[in-house]
């Protein structure tokens, strides 16, 4: 996962680092074809990410890695979808979003 504009945003700065290590220590093969977009609100700031995972057989530990990760935070929401595409290897999209409230 990347961005360039979380430079000064230290929990988006945070979310990232701890998503790219838990990436790499679980040396899943992915792709990221969002950067980590952060909302502004009034009462809260939210980041909304997504990855593309084409081992499945790796998901089981992730996914409850990445759980244990997002237990940090008090409002996340995770989703996983399996995809099928005619032009690419089948993934499993994970997307994530977690509120912080001010």
């Amino acid at each position: 996962m990347y961005n360039e504009n979380v430079h000064n945003d230290l929990a988006g700065k945070e979310i990232i680092e701890s998503m790219n290590n838990l990436l790499k220590n679980d040396e899943i093969l992915h792709e990221t074809d969002e950067k980590l977009t952060i909302l502004n609100l009034s009462d809260k700031k939210s980041y909304l990410g997504s990855i593309k995972v084409y081992d499945e057989k790796k998901i089981p530990k992730f996914e409850k890695d990445l759980r244990k990760l997002l237990n940090r935070f008090e409002n996340k929401s995770l989703r996983f979808q399996n995809v099928v595409s005619c032009c690419q290897a089948p993934y499993t999209n994970i997307s994530f979003k977690i509120d912080i409230f001010k």
